[in-house]
């Protein structure tokens, strides 16, 4: 909308202009016709288009938290690519979504449009104009210029998961918009799902009321002459009880097969979808890729190699691109970056590519002008040149003058254990301090003497502590919450925190003096001052901690800290794993499921992202594990075998 003010900026031009964009893309009209006032049984809703020559996924601005029963509908096209014909598609072929920032993409489905969500996070579209990463963002954003055309996408967060409402809501806007086909193909399955729904609701209800009449009856005092009439109906009331609940069964089995045939139309669908874009290629030839080197298998201690090698194809080359595990490194097309040969059939190349540390897998993808593609793959093992590894590991259970704690102890001997026996680290380069062994003096000695003095720039540096942390009110802090952060010992008194125990500007301090350019500080523990957890409140009310201190911390070349929750939240114990959740989690990371992508190393990064996931998961969403710093490069916790 323009204002009278602003309306007289616009030139003819201008207008011509849009108007043009609006040939182009059409009517964005919502594909529903959604009443006045909104239905009381829907908690949200919203039409968003997303628009041909847009990439990347784009917030809807509509936020879904776990459990939410929420709707999809689209209808429209999207030209991806103009100046070739086939290539208008509809929302079943390339709309795509994802909840939250960091959540892979899904391919939209009328079959599905209705989900239930596990995690919560706002909804992101967007569609596949060209090659994709994970995530749904584009690799070559150039390529989307050109699209035209618009997908309207109608998100309605529904008040309960209730399929019976939601099919009636559905079938009354079909029949008020008969033209409407994106309401049609979803109505007819959304019927079958209300008459399932409506069953098992009735048979829940006789289940619950039945057991209510069972528990009265069994509760009444009946004379001894109504005995047998009593034991009469318990076993009527038994058998309508077992009834029912086999009924509720048998619906089970209806709702898995129906999810079976779902499946099955979807792998259909699929399989059409690939035939369609074989149709014609029978009788061509792809592309022919040769890899003169590196040969498949190469072992390499190198973080640089440069691949060479030929393409060629009979009918012309429109396309070349190199993967380095998954990730696309170097792109020749005639849409972007231009082929330059001497003969377009052919082309030579030879590109300095970067390895990561363990498996990496290369591929070398070429597209000719009939839409034919050839892939040739080689893997190559990266493994760095072995440096020192030096390792402070802390858990303190007894204090002298705190409440003692359950599992710091266990938290770092098997931390100390994974680094000795699983990473086989020589234990003279690792230094474990438990208990009244962690006295003040000890811990400044051991972090700003001996590891300063051992740890060269090429070693890589490991601190891990367990135990408690405390605040202390102190004007001059410059964390702009006025608390000073400390790391108490086992003999810190809460009445002098200041000289028995670590400030965290002290430990800033010792990280800057130490010369290894590779340090990673682990840390569960807390400063909240919350109870029940590894803090405690001293002299005074717990107050709003900043989490600056860890951005002190984290300063300088190559350190990174990842603590186990976040400035204001409790650090946990659990006696069912007999460990901080935090550091159980991470030690579940570093013995294997960290490795999130499979490559066989385990990174710093990969670690974080596994506890990050966990701890929330087991705490009910109570403590979040935080990361700072940067670092050139991956830092490897592990390599498995």
């Amino acid at each position: 909308m323009f204002t009278k003010s602003s309306s007289s900026s616009f030139t003819l031009f201008s207008l011509l202009v849009l108007f043009l964009l609006f040939l182009l893309n059409g009517c964005a009209a919502p594909v529903i016709k959604m009443p006045r006032p909104t239905p009381d049984f829907i908690k949200e809703y919203k039409s968003v288009v997303v628009y041909g020559g847009k990439p990347g996924m784009h917030d809807s601005g509509i936020r879904v938290r776990e459990g939410d029963f929420v709707a999809l509908l689209a209808k429209g096209e999207i030209n991806v690519w103009p100046a070739r014909a086939g290539n208008v598609f509809g929302p079943e072929r390339i709309l795509l979504y994802r909840f939250g920032a960091k959540e892979l993409v899904k391919r939209y489905r009328f079959s599905d449009f209705i989900r239930i969500f596990e995690e919560k996070g706002n909804i992101f579209l967007g569609y596949q104009g060209s090659d994709i990463d994970f995530y749904g963002e584009a690799r070559q954003p150039t390529w989307y210029l050109d699209d035209i055309g618009h997908f309207v996408v109608d998100i309605i967060v529904w008040e309960e998961k209730n399929f019976a409402r939601v099919a009636d809501f559905i079938e009354e806007a079909s029949k008020d918009d008969p033209k409407n086909e994106a309401l049609k193909k979803i109505a007819g399955p959304l019927k079958n799902n209300k008459k399932y729904f409506l069953a098992e609701q009735e048979k829940k209800k006789e289940v619950e009321e039945t057991k209510k009449a069972l528990l009265a009856l069994k509760e009444k005092e009946i004379s001894e002459t109504k005995d047998i009439h009593k034991e009469k109906q318990i076993a009527e009331l038994n058998e309508k009880l077992q009834t029912a609940m086999q009924a509720l069964k048998d619906l089970d089995e209806v709702k898995t097969k129906m999810a079976e045939q779902k499946e099955k139309e979807k792998e259909f669908l699929a399989r059409m979808e690939r035939l369609e874009e074989d149709k014609g290629k029978q009788a061509k030839i792809p592309p022919v890729i040769a890899i003169a080197f590196p040969k498949d298998g190469l072992s390499v201690d190198s973080e640089y190699l440069t691949i060479s090698g030929a393409v060629e194809d009979e009918e012309g080359i429109a396309k070349f691109e190199i993967w380095v595990n998954e990730q696309v490194v170097t792109q020749k097309d005639q849409r972007g970056i231009q082929i330059v040969a001497k003969d377009p059939k052919k082309i030579d190349f030879a590109e300095k590519i970067r390895l990561r540390a363990g498996k990496n897998e290369i591929a070398v993808v070429a597209h000719d002008i009939k839409g034919l593609t050839a892939r040739k793959t080689i893997s190559i093992q990266f493994a760095k040149k072995k440096e020192n590894v030096w390792a402070v590991v802390v858990g303190i259970n007894k204090y002298k003058n705190f409440p003692s704690l359950k599992y710091s102890v266990n938290d770092a001997r098997e931390f100390y254990r994974y680094l000795t026996e699983v990473n086989q680290i020589p234990k003279e380069q690792v230094w474990l301090l438990l208990d009244e062994e962690v006295t003040l003096d000890k811990l400044r000695s051991t972090l700003g003497t001996h590891l300063r003095r051992q740890a060269a720039k090429d070693d890589m540096v490991i601190i891990y502590l367990a135990g408690h942390g405390a605040t202390e009110r102190d004007s001059s802090s410059p964390d702009g919450d006025g608390l000073e952060k400390y790391i108490l010992p086992h003999n810190a008194d809460p009445k002098d925190l200041y000289s028995s125990s670590l400030p965290m500007s002290e430990v800033a301090r010792i990280f800057q003096r130490i010369s290894s350019e590779r340090l990673v500080f682990i840390s569960d523990t807390c400063y909240s001052g919350a109870s029940g957890g590894r803090t405690v409140p001293v002299l005074g009310a717990r107050a709003n901690v900043s989490g600056a201190f860890l951005e002190r911390i984290s300063q300088g070349k190559g350190r990174v800290i990842i603590t186990a929750s976040d400035a204001n939240e409790v650090s946990v114990e659990k006696d069912e794993l007999k460990h901080g959740v935090f550091t159980y989690y991470l030690l579940e990371a570093l013995h294997g499921k960290g490795d999130l992508d499979g490559d066989g190393v385990i990174t710093v990064d990969e670690v974080y992202r596994y506890v990050w996931l966990k701890v929330p998961q087991a705490t009910g969403q109570e403590q979040h594990p935080v990361k700072k710093g940067e670092m050139k490069g991956e830092i490897i916790l592990r390599v498995l075998k």
